[in-house]
């Protein structure tokens, strides 16, 4: 028995329960001094780092991702019939190896920088609330909502990795696609925009390109002399998948004559006619 207390007494309090600890504090003692306020900062900061979130559910998100495009060749599946081929995948396998690497360090790093700035959203909230209270006291009503907006806190925390883990999802198969159409021989991007997509919200300007066709720079057929730029290149623009939660697509274009005319020069279209 006397175990079981000990265990009990160790168990470290989650956030909400010293977030809870600490309502009750000024609901029964309102504002009484700023050591105070300090100290239950103190304790709020040391309760949400215990909480933090958790780096591997991103890590494990990356590379079941990084598995299905690369190892299982499911980067190949969206490719057109004189795309890449599991050859050119094979080959360039050791650089999206470190482009997995380098989203894995992304993602710590952000979980990191998201947790410091929720966990200080939440300080700052909780003491603007303690320095607001009134000399007659917190009402029932007052002491419901703050609990209540101090659980959504505790939630944001929780849905950092997670958020994390998408976004970074995103960007790591926007750029597995993109290195793999570069291998093989792209020669433009057509961009596809989600805003018809029901509850997406998209950027303003990706819904404008939607459609349009950008040049990949110094490719083989620009360099031959068979394509120039209608609505200029692709690095001129941000990726898809670049900005946060963008879920734009840009697909792959490998051969002059899947191009529109217009992106054609003279002697592309001598080409075409001749072949």
């Amino acid at each position: 028995m006397a175990t079981k207390t000990t265990r009990a007494t160790r168990r470290k309090k989650t956030l909400f329960e010293v977030l809870t600890e600490a309502v009750n504090y000024y609901v029964e003692n309102g504002w009484d001094s700023q050591k105070s306020l300090l100290e239950w900062s103190r304790k709020l900061r040391v309760a949400a780092r215990r909480e933090a979130p958790d780096e591997n559910v991103t890590r494990n998100h990356l590379t079941a991702i990084y598995s299905r495009l690369v190892v299982d060749g499911g980067a190949l599946r969206d490719q057109p019939v004189d795309g890449p081929k599991k050859i050119t995948l094979d080959k360039i396998k050791p650089q999206l190896r470190k482009e997995l690497d380098k989203r894995i360090l992304a993602s710590a790093e952000l979980i990191k920088l998201n947790r410091e700035q929720a966990i200080e959203r939440t300080i700052q909230r909780f003491s603007g609330w303690v320095s607001s209270i009134p000399p007659s006291g917190v009402s029932e009503i007052d002491k419901t909502a703050q609990k209540q907006a101090f659980r959504e806190s505790v939630t944001e925390l929780n849905y950092i990795s997670r958020r994390v883990a998408i976004d970074q999802g995103k960007k790591l198969t926007s750029n597995v696609k993109y290195l793999l159409a570069v291998q093989g021989g792209v020669i433009a991007f057509k961009w596809h925009s989600n805003w018809r997509r029901p509850g997406y919200d998209f950027r303003k300007d990706h819904k404008e390109r939607d459609e349009i066709i950008y040049l990949l720079r110094d490719s083989w057929a620009e360099k031959a002399g068979l394509i120039k730029p209608v609505n200029g290149y692709y690095d001129e623009i941000t990726a898809a998948g670049e900005e946060v939660y963008c879920s734009c697509e840009a697909i792959p274009i490998y051969a002059p004559q899947k191009l529109p005319e217009e992106f054609l020069t003279e002697k592309g279209k001598r080409e075409l006619n001749r072949t």
